[in-house]
């Protein structure tokens, strides 16, 4: 049975940044930076300008979470240490 959660890996017209290049680019205006981890988790602690988009709510939500489709997407799910 198919999950009905997207991949966590990077599929055909995605890739993989490293952490070093995501931290050059953290006020980077053009990337728009999104947590999928819960609510609570987010609430914990995230990367400043993060947007929290749980990933149970991703399909739901991203389009107005996102409206901007110029933008390059880095999704993460852990902390920034």
């Amino acid at each position: 049975m198919p999950s009905s959660h997207p991949s966590p890996w990077p599929s055909e017209g995605q890739e993989a940044i490293s952490r070093e290049e995501l931290r050059t680019r953290l006020d980077d205006a053009s990337l728009a930076l999104v947590n999928v981890l819960p609510a609570a988790t987010f609430a914990d602690g995230h990367i400043p300008g993060s947007v929290n988009l749980p990933l149970a709510e991703l399909r739901q939500r991203a389009r107005a979470a996102l409206p901007n489709l110029e933008q390059e997407i880095a999704v993460y799910c852990g902390s920034f240490t």
